[in-house]
């Protein structure tokens, strides 16, 4: 156990000692892996963003029913009781026919609109109600719109939540594309890291070749060469987040002025964890799958003559 301890310390040793004697070739690719891992990432940042607030645009969607005009406030009684005793509404509220005149008036009155306002022999507008439901699911909300509908003396229930499921849809595409990015970069760093450890085992081929004389085994000779890979994508994993860092901080400062006149929270989270942690293991594998299929084919192909 001993030996097969510190024969990987020694290889993680000699890995790091080769990369410190390449600092600029070492740090070249780390920074090709991080760039690579954080366009997905930056793209993740930011429809994880628009999808939660999404999911509270949802909560926030409200159905309207509308009244009949003529309706009696029997029929308004047995509407509130009905609201009240249904388990897939929320919370609702009453906007009296009146209440909502006299809110027209008001704000006729600072618009060029009053003088028609109060031309209107009587009140337009019937009694409402704006309800919230407990599901933000689209089918449920459909569902729960079309029981209010048929509830007597209501004239009209409105859902908007055609933008809701529009979003949705888009923020599905995003996260194909995302992935289908994500899996290209992946390919693309699997033959640079290749190719790169392809060339360290060139340089060391005489190396290889006497170990091989000597009876090295080929995970003894491999083992470098994985390290090396590894070490890349954790170099890079670090790098990605930095960048990652950097661009969430920048996009927070350009739209924090946005953000105030909205008043509203459009600024990204620096830290997450789930997803650095995620890019660096990533990084990691890839560095080792890369180092494993380059140094299996090259170290196979070299022949002992």
């Amino acid at each position: 156990m001993m030996n097969w301890l510190n024969q990987h310390v020694q290889a993680i040793k000699l890995v790091l000692a080769r990369m410190d004697n390449n600092k600029l070739s070492t740090f070249m690719i780390s920074l090709v892996i991080a760039v690579a891992m954080a366009i997905p990432g930056v793209f993740y940042l930011g429809v994880e963003h628009l999808s939660k607030l999404s999911n509270h645009m949802q909560d926030e969607t409200e159905i309207s029913v509308f009244m009949q005009r003529d309706a009696g406030s029997k029929a308004l009684s047995d509407v509130e009781a009905t609201l009240s005793s249904n388990p897939a509404i929320k919370k609702f509220k009453l906007v009296s026919k009146a209440d909502a005149w006299e809110e027209l008036k008001a704000k006729a009155s600072s618009s060029n609109v009053n003088n028609e306002v109060q031309n209107l022999e009587q009140n337009p507008l019937p009694d409402a109600f704006f309800i919230q439901a407990k599901s933000a699911d689209p089918a449920a909300l459909a569902s729960l719109r079309e029981e209010l509908q048929a509830l007597p003396g209501v004239d009209q229930a409105l859902l908007n939540a055609e933008w809701a499921k529009r979003l949705s849809s888009i923020l599905a595409l995003g996260t194909k594309i995302i992935a289908f990015i994500a899996a290209l970069l992946a390919l693309a760093l699997l033959v640079i890291i290749g190719n790169t450890v392809r060339m360290q085992i060139l340089t060391q081929k005489d190396e290889i070749v006497v170990s091989k004389l000597i009876g090295a085994t080929t995970n003894f000779i491999r083992t470098p060469f994985l390290y090396a890979g590894m070490v890349y994508g954790l170099f890079g994993g670090v790098l990605a987040m930095a960048i990652l860092i950097v661009i969430v901080q920048l996009f927070n400062q350009s739209v924090s002025q946005l953000s105030q006149l909205y008043s509203g929270d459009f600024s990204l989270a620096w830290f997450n964890l789930p997803l650095y942690l995620g890019i660096t293991l990533l990084s990691i594998f890839i560095g080792w799958l890369g180092s494993f299929l380059s140094v299996s084919r090259a170290i196979a192909s070299i022949k002992i003559d």
